[in-house]
């Protein structure tokens, strides 16, 4: 056999490897992960949000504009429910979680969705959501707005009767990425770390 075809030969398996080597990266990279490597609820064909125009705690206009720039956990709750405490210590926890990474943490926040039938002020919102973190923003609206986002996140037609679930086990909390598309659910997700955990696994 000559050189030149030893070389030729060499060559296109060079090439093989760096292609599956290629292929094999990215597809880990973007695969979806499976139920085993994060606690959220990850979903299979995540889309943006639909538009809607509601108002946030410095009496900003809030829409799916808003979240560029932003890892956002939108939690929905009611400012009246105490048990909503609980739940959002647990993402105060998570971000603090994030110190390590101080440009992720400055990109990540909370936006609490008040689902109170009567909307609150501005002013309201930013006295309750400033004691948690005034990183962190809340918004309200119209209520059909509210409920239709809060619907998008899954939460149920009565629980919009009866009251939106605010505990760390039955609260609702989706992951909105910086493009506005909601990329997961962490209901039921109550360990600090692994929120951290799970949203690190995005960038």
């Amino acid at each position: 056999m000559s050189t030149r075809r030893i070389l030729t030969k060499l060559l296109f398996a060079v090439a093989a490897v760096t292609v599956f080597g290629v292929s094999y990266y990215l597809g880990n990279r973007y695969a979806r992960p499976g139920a085993a490597e994060l606690q959220a609820f990850v979903f299979p064909d995540p889309k943006p949000l639909e538009a809607f125009r509601l108002l946030d705690k410095k009496g900003d206009p809030f829409t799916p504009a808003s979240f560029k720039g932003h890892w956002s956990f939108l939690v929905t709750g009611n400012l009246d429910d105490e048990r909503c405490r609980p739940l959002l210590f647990h993402y105060v926890l998570a971000w603090n979680h994030l110190a390590g990474n101080p440009k992720l943490q400055q990109q990540t926040r909370v936006v609490f969705l008040d689902m109170a039938r009567t909307p609150r002020t501005p002013e309201q919102l930013r006295r309750f959501i400033d004691f948690y973190n005034p990183a962190f923003t809340a918004v309200t609206g119209p209520w059909e707005t509210r409920a239709r986002l809060a619907r998008r996140l899954g939460v149920s037609q009565q629980a919009l009767e009866t009251g939106v679930g605010c505990d760390p086990e039955n609260g609702v909390v989706g992951l909105v990425d910086p493009e506005g598309v909601l990329l997961a659910l962490f209901t039921g997700v109550t360990d600090p770390a692994a929120i951290a955990h799970d949203l690190k696994f995005f960038q």
